[in-house]
């Protein structure tokens, strides 16, 4: 034991997303530089919320279990995202060898509230694949299904379908408490001559993409590593 910290490992955030997904009319495959997450966009269930509590995920194909599970021909698929999840998780070692996976456990979904949204999500991103707008390549939806209609069997959908969004932060939380891991300058509290750069050093998940929060963190580290 080098330095004693209950903190690692704890506050596992992550954003989930659940998807309506419809097969497609039209002949014209996805462009072959698509990233298949081509476009987004931001609402709100709670209006009391400071900023959107949902972001929306436009592809231009079928996107089923990340992809694997997807049918043959052509689709479009629209994914709801629970921008502030309550839900937290843990990761912990499975044993004292290093090279043992760890254990993860992200327990999606525990908070109610998470649920609520993403059945909200659902509903909303029906109305907009049924929007006059897509009328020319919308197809039959596949994907819960037109038969799942009532709140109990989108939510349903959601906890069978919902996967991560590969957005994982918080497991060594930056803080001056006795259950964060680094400080203000990302030093590991208790251990000499280290730091910690990633988005587990973010107490709270941020409300979209984490892509530019952790190069932000990698940067800041440089330039205080340098000071």
């Amino acid at each position: 034991m080098v330095a004693d910290s209950p903190g690692v490992g704890r506050n596992l955030q992550d954003h989930l997303f659940a998807f309506v997904v419809y097969e497609r009319t039209d002949d014209e495959p996805p462009a072959p530089t698509s990233n298949i997450g081509e476009g987004a966009g931001y609402t709100y269930v709670d209006d009391d919320e400071p900023a959107p509590d949902l972001q929306f995920h436009f592809c231009p194909t079928y996107y089923m279990n990340h992809g694997f599970d997807n049918p043959e021909g052509l689709g479009f698929s629209i994914g709801s995202t629970q921008l502030r999840p309550e839900s937290r998780g843990g990761v912990e070692v499975a044993s004292a060898d290093p090279t043992d996976d760890p254990v993860v456990d992200p327990r999606y979904l525990s908070a109610d509230s998470d649920l609520e949204v993403l059945r909200e999500g659902i509903k909303r991103a029906r109305e907009i694949a049924r929007s006059e707008a897509f009328d020319s390549v919308r197809g039959e939806e596949v994907w819960p299904g037109e038969d799942v209609e009532t709140d109990a069997e989108i939510e349903e959908h959601v906890r069978e379908t919902a996967h991560t969004v590969y957005h994982p932060v918080g497991t060594c939380r930056m803080g001056d408490d006795e259950s964060a891991v680094v400080d203000d300058r990302l030093r590991v509290h208790g251990v000499e001559g280290l730091r910690i750069a990633d988005t587990s050093v973010m107490p709270k998940i941020p409300s979209g993409n984490t892509n530019a929060p952790a190069i932000a963190v990698g940067e800041r580290a440089a330039s205080m590593i340098g000071d």
